[in-house]
């Protein structure tokens, strides 16, 4: 017989989850990864010459749209209102009271739709809408800086630009920062970036990688299909910053996947140590230890609800994965965030693992109690 599953209803129409009875003592629930909608008007942010091409957004009776210099920054096939139709995205004060109304007492925020600019060739643009951006980002949690913690954009694209991107986010007070996944025209791995990767590390900021720069969900099960490929879509990253020595070169760097669940965690770990053994002798460069290692090392990854990834707890170490809520996407947990919390505490061996998953790690990698 097919299960039949009660589809959960778009988050602009769902109920907070109200705790029904307190987490063992000591718990702070903190989301590693939830996401900010960005203005309408982004004029006051940008340089004089940049205003005219600058992101600018509107709504109509499809939804939210965002363009930039003449290129959409929608992603084709997703349903506006779906993704992007609940009001604390942009309204700080109903954000505070979703997570009041859930439990959560800290959320580290992404940005909804600028780092579709990286698709135009024009670095300096690019580094003027991320300077923007920033700067936005940073006035909207301006009255909760105890509670909400943006991700800042650092470019990315060669040293010089890394270490001004940098000096901002210090500036501005940023416990975190983010780099695009797949940037156009540029491969991470590249020994001409040595420097670019030493001034990322210098920056002294936890890296971030988050799904879904850029989509397109046309056609028939596009959407689905596409989702399902980009949660999945973290094995490639780890591999390429581990067999590069990018991770061996850079021992404090910590780069956290964002959004791509855990589940990938041990079996690429798994694969990349046997892959590793086979072809040593061909591996350029020769690494000083496993590929795990630099896992155990640098890395760290988020989850919303992940059912075997829970089940590998002991494979990736319990120190190592965050639990978020993504508000408030479809996939999110608003409504349903009580059940996907006990789940992590069921999956932990102790209560301070389950603790460490649903808050104690976010709070250690960002310093977001200091």
């Amino acid at each position: 017989m097919v299960a039949v599953h009660e589809p959960r209803a778009w988050p602009k129409h769902r109920e907070p989850d109200q705790p029904e009875s307190p987490w063992p003592a000591g718990t702070t629930v903190v989301s590693a990864d939830s996401h900010f909608l960005e203005p309408l008007d982004w004029t006051d942010y940008l340089p004089p010459k940049y205003r005219d091409r600058g992101p600018r957004g509107y709504w109509d009776e499809t939804g939210f749209h965002m363009v930039a210099d003449g290129f959409s920054l929608d992603n084709p096939g997703f349903p506006s209102e779906m993704i992007e139709g609940r009001a604390g995205m942009w309204d700080v004060e109903l954000r505070i009271r979703d997570m009041d109304a859930e439990g959560i007492s800290k959320d580290v925020l992404f940005p909804q739709r600028t780092m579709g600019v990286i698709r135009n060739d024009d670095h300096e643009f690019i580094a003027a809408c991320f300077r923007a951006y920033n700067e936005i980002v940073m006035d909207y949690v301006e009255p909760h800086r105890d509670r909400l913690f943006p991700i800042g954009l650092l470019p990315f694209w060669d040293e010089a630009s890394v270490r001004e991107g940098g000096a901002q986010l210090k500036e501005l007070g940023f416990k975190a920062m983010m780099m695009p996944t797949l940037p156009p025209g540029v491969f991470y791995n590249s020994r001409k970036l040595d420097g670019f990767w030493t001034a990322v590390e210098e920056v002294g900021l936890p890296l971030s990688f988050h799904v879904g720069e850029t989509f397109d969900a046309r056609g028939l099960g596009g959407l689905a299909t596409t989702i399902v490929v980009a949660f999945g879509g973290f094995r490639r990253l780890w591999s390429l910053l581990t067999f590069s020595g990018i991770l061996e070169r850079h021992p404090s760097l910590r780069v956290v996947f964002t959004e791509g669940g855990i589940a990938w965690v041990p079996s690429a770990l798994f694969e990349a140590d046997k892959v590793y053994k086979a072809f040593e002798s061909e591996m350029n460069p020769r690494l000083a230890h496993p590929p795990s290692y630099y896992w155990f090392n640098n890395c760290y990854a988020t989850f919303m609800d992940d059912v075997p990834g829970l089940r590998q707890v002991d494979l990736m170490g319990a120190d190592r994965i965050m639990w978020t809520y993504d508000y408030p996407h479809p996939e999110s947990t608003l409504g349903y965030t009580q059940e996907s919390i006990q789940a992590c505490f069921n999956a932990a061996e102790t209560i301070e693992d389950g603790q460490r998953i649903v808050g104690r790690n976010a709070i250690d990698l960002w310093g977001l109690d200091d």
